[in-house]
């Protein structure tokens, strides 16, 4: 997989640049005993000189990546290191309706359902009077009303729909010609006009510079921020463009940022390599020159039909079943217990599999092709009489003709989405991948199970003295905890899978 292909596959986001400290400033010469009031003088302009230069950088909307830092609130748990990992907002500096906003949802959410257990309760069930919040990681109503306080508490409105955008022309027909020489992948804009995308330049060096692009629109809650670092390996400046255009740049080891206050909007562009990989100043420069911002604002909203064109309601379209799996949803044909070894109906299945003094049902349904082999499987939703959530069965046709059922717990499938990838969660590992299937063992007998590929997961390990170590992989490679967060951003930002109700198919 080349490096451009990877950077598609996996939103990687991260960190950041250095901050001028006043204390970098301080002098350690050794005190003069003469001319104190020459040195009181001298003194005065130095402060007065720096005290410009940040009121200028203000009204030039040059401030840098420290003005963009969210608030800590999340304090290590008592036994672990701390981890020093900050917060990047990228809907404008702190100061701003939209920074604090977001760093009031995400206080919330930090404390909100910690351990996921009411996730996994609610698992991929989408409340229909929550469907508005579809923009939003939003799964309960306290959690929309939390989010409706914090949008009229500092007058924002909330983001109602999206729209995919497939490819360079696309872009260009509804923005203009900002992207000049640079290429542009598929990515999202919003009602208001926020959009982002993955996208690449090649310099004027010869090196391809990958990059995340972000416009968020002022005046709307935006809910997206960079994990970063400490902020002391990357150096910051600004720079004016060929067109008069003022930037903020930072180049670190792996990482380069561009950011820019258009007024109306913010920019934030996350480059996915640095001075390790051979970035130099001029290719950030180069980045900078490379995009016509008079196109991006004023800020002209996307023509709505474009969000009428989707409704959300519809969701993915449904894929078709074999007239087997058919006839074990709809006529309670038999079908293989490829984990207990056994053949029954749905509804058997259901009566023997529910726990005792209970009833267990199957309400709702999905058609999806779980191992992307060109054939479909059904997704049924579990639950007992309780309401409780129990788990799922997924039906799956074999190449001899044969429906086969394998039942999974609540946390083996979380969040499923349209492509066939969803998460899990275990006790000691949790991560997101994609199912496969097996119709033999290692010695090649028959022998029918299923598993998942993770793409993305974290295994937690404790030794023999009780320390706990943490470890993320992307594609089973070591990555940071800043990486892997990225990508289960873009993991879960994936559109979601639509459900079918099954009442019909319930065991008396």
């Amino acid at each position: 997989m080349s490096n451009r292909d990877f950077y598609r596959e996996t939103f990687s986001q991260v960190h950041s640049s250095a901050q001028i400290r006043w204390e970098d400033f301080a002098q350690t010469r050794k005190p003069r005993r003469k001319k104190p009031v020459r040195r009181l003088w001298l003194l005065a302009a130095v402060l007065a000189l720096l005290a410009a230069l940040s009121i200028g950088a203000v009204a030039a909307h040059l401030l840098g990546l420290q003005d963009l830092l969210l608030p800590q609130n999340q304090p290590a748990p008592s036994g672990q290191p701390s981890v020093q990992e900050q917060q990047l907002s990228l809907s404008g500096y702190i100061n701003t309706p939209e920074s604090q906003g977001l760093a009031e949802w995400n206080e919330f959410l930090s404390s909100y359902d910690p351990d996921g257990a009411i996730l996994n309760v609610v698992g991929n069930y989408v409340d229909p009077a929550l469907a508005q919040y579809h923009c939003y990681l939003v799964y309960t109503q306290e959690m929309a009303d939390k989010l409706e306080e914090i949008a009229a508490k500092y007058t924002l409105s909330l983001h109602t729909w999206n729209h995919v955008v497939e490819d360079q022309g696309e872009w260009v027909s509804l923005l203009g010609d900002f992207l000049g020489d640079n290429t542009a992948y598929s990515g999202k804009i919003y009602e208001d006009g926020t959009f982002h995308y993955d996208g690449y330049l090649t310099t004027s060096e010869g090196r391809e510079l990958n990059y995340q692009f972000r416009r968020s629109v002022k005046g709307a809650l935006n809910d997206v921020y960079l994990p970063v670092g400490g902020l002391s390996a990357y150096e910051e400046w600004y720079y004016k463009t060929g067109a008069g255009w003022e930037i903020t740049l930072d180049l670190g080891p792996d990482r380069g940022f561009l950011l820019t206050d258009l007024g109306d909007s913010f920019v934030f562009v996350n480059v996915l390599a640095g001075t390790d990989q051979g970035i130099t100043k001029q290719d950030m420069k180069d980045l900078a020159d490379s995009f016509n911002f008079s196109l991006l604002t004023p800020v002209q909203p996307p023509d709505q039909s474009l969000g009428e064109a989707e409704p959300q309601e519809s969701g993915p379209a449904v894929l078709p079943l074999s007239a087997q799996l058919e006839q074990v949803l709809w006529e309670d044909r038999p079908f293989y217990d490829a984990d207990y070894n056994r053949t029954l109906t749905l509804s058997q299945f259901l009566t023997k599999s529910a726990p005792e003094g209970s009833q267990l049902a199957a309400d709702a349904f999905t058609t999806i092709d779980l191992d992307r082999d060109g054939a479909t499987e059904a997704v049924l939703r579990l639950v007992l009489d309780s309401g409780a959530h129990h788990g799922w069965e997924v039906l799956r046709q074999g190449e001899d003709g044969t429906v086969y059922g394998y039942i999974l717990t609540p946390g083996e499938m979380l969040e499923l989405k349209s492509d066939g990838s969803y998460c899990y969660s275990y006790s000691t590992s949790s991560g997101f991948g994609r199912m496969f299937f097996a119709d033999t063992d290692a010695s090649g007998q028959p022998q029918h199970s299923r598993g998942t590929a993770p793409m993305g997961s974290v295994d937690t390990v404790t030794d023999a003295d009780g320390a706990a170590y943490t470890d993320w992989y992307l594609d089973y490679r070591s990555v940071t905890q800043a990486e892997y967060e990225a990508a289960l951003a873009l993991q879960r930002g994936k559109e979601d899978i639509s459900w079918r109700f099954l009442y019909e198919t319930q065991a008396p």
